[in-house]
């Protein structure tokens, strides 16, 4: 089973999609293609083949083949585990993408320029909230945790406070409202780190990171969003890293 994320197929255009389609249709001979030759297949540009593997969070025609190959042997894991981890290795693709990296960088620059950082959740993302404020003390950057949105913050408002919200959904009640008290108090900074872009957390922050997952829901409770976190750990443990070493660089 080859696997891609929908909002990546559907930013493909015409001809994109028909080297898409070609691939899918012949993955027991593409291996042995080089880009050249898939183009004249497809009767495309060798432009159109590279544009379509950037848009699927591919440097290249090589590094594409090297994942189809692979596929196989995750296709011997059961369903729920192939998909979580077929979406991780598709997400730790895309954030070594340029684009992805000049948005992380932003993000590093607004944690080193902050005197201390607030991670904001609730519910699940409250426990990562807890576990970004203490990744971040420990590896030496200043950081509490609200998993309580109606809990006090420390220093509200100040220039150099930064707040980085956690929301799967984007569109959590008391999570919008405390953004919407922390923007009124400008110079309020906020990176907000969101499982898809277009929605009202992200709308309200200075940055949004987003991973992209398929939503999950529980079936023991309909209302429970139960989408892997993965992604905001990686992004958590990313981010303070990143800001460590721009500072050792500095000294």
């Amino acid at each position: 089973m080859i696997d891609f994320l929908p909002e990546q197929v559907r930013t493909l255009n015409e001809l994109e999609t028909a080297t898409f389609n070609f691939i899918l249709s012949n993955l027991s001979s593409i291996d042995k293609m080089s880009v050249r030759q898939l183009a004249q297949a497809v009767h495309v540009s060798t432009a159109t083949v590279m544009r379509m593997n950037r848009k699927l969070g591919f440097e290249g025609w090589v590094e594409l083949k090297y994942y189809l190959k692979n596929q196989n042997q995750l296709t011997e894991i059961p369903v729920n585990y192939y998909e979580n981890l077929l979406q991780l290795d598709l997400f730790l693709r895309k954030i070594t993408s340029k684009e992805a990296g000049r948005k992380l960088e932003e993000a590093v620059k607004l944690i080193r320029e902050a005197r201390y950082i607030i991670f904001i959740g609730v519910g699940s993302s409250g426990a990562l909230a807890e576990y970004g404020a203490r990744y971040f003390t420990n590896i030496g950057l200043e950081s509490y945790a609200i998993s309580d949105p109606y809990q006090a913050v420390k220093g509200k408002g100040a220039p150099d406070v930064l707040s980085i919200v956690l929301s799967a959904s984007g569109e959590t009640d008391k999570i919008i409202e405390r953004v919407v008290k922390l923007r009124e108090e400008a110079p309020a900074k906020i990176i907000s780190i969101t499982n898809h872009p277009e929605t009202t957390l992200s709308k309200l922050s200075n940055i949004n990171l987003t991973y992209g997952f398929q939503t999950e829901y529980s079936a023991y409770d309909p209302l429970e969003n139960l989408t892997s976190q993965l992604p905001v750990i990686a992004f958590i443990e990313i981010l303070a890293h990143q800001a460590m070493e721009k500072a050792d660089k500095c000294n």
